[in-house]
């Protein structure tokens, strides 16, 4: 009876500390990854400059596409015109992780595209900008809020997508069991028609 009961705690704990090794191997792939992010984002933050004439930064920005856009951004959100903000970032979204935006910005910017019914650009932008900000949990939240966003206009394939993307990121995430609820909810919508 004694083995048995070794046997027993044995390979409980041969169990848990299989667990625990997958679970912080996981736990460091995830955080790598977000790393990775995170520093291809920063990579293209455009360094602080000292007071730069205004003739050479205009001719810089005229000299790299991407840099014009990103003013042409910035200037469009500023003067409160998030469709012209939204307009332009959808003309080059397929380079979107070249863009160098401020955190502030890239927000403005996914809340203009979250008006525009542009649901998975919204939190793509909305995800950067927390990221880049440092804010993770923030950035969680982002991706459920325009998931919640995308299912109230009727779009439970973008929701779908936002809350498998959250899943896929953060496995270990605050909102997972809500966002495993929604889930079911939304395939619901989608089998009803």
């Amino acid at each position: 009876m004694a083995l048995l009961v070794l046997a027993i705690v044995a390979g409980g704990a041969a169990w848990i500390f299989i667990a625990l090794r997958k679970y912080k191997a996981h736990k460091a792939f995830e955080q790598e990854r977000e790393a990775s992010f995170v520093a291809q984002m920063r990579k293209n933050k455009p360094a602080p400059a000292a007071a730069p004439a205004l003739a050479a930064t205009s001719q810089a920005r005229h000299a790299d596409p991407l840099a014009a856009v990103a003013e042409s951004i910035r200037q469009a959100l500023s003067a409160g015109r998030g469709v012209d903000a939204a307009k332009a970032f959808l003309a080059i979204v397929e380079q979107r992780t070249r863009l160098s935006l401020e955190p502030p910005v890239w927000e403005g910017l996914g809340r203009a595209l979250l008006a525009q019914g542009a649901y998975l650009e919204a939190a793509w932008t909305l995800h950067a900008g927390a990221a880049l900000a440092g804010d993770l949990v923030a950035a969680q939240k982002r991706l459920v809020e325009v998931a919640a966003r995308a299912s109230d206009a009727g779009q439970p394939q973008h929701a779908l997508k936002l809350y498998g993307t959250l899943l896929a990121k953060y496995p270990q995430s605050q909102y997972a069991d809500f966002a495993h609820a929604n889930i079911k909810a939304e395939e619901k919508k989608l089998s009803k028609g």
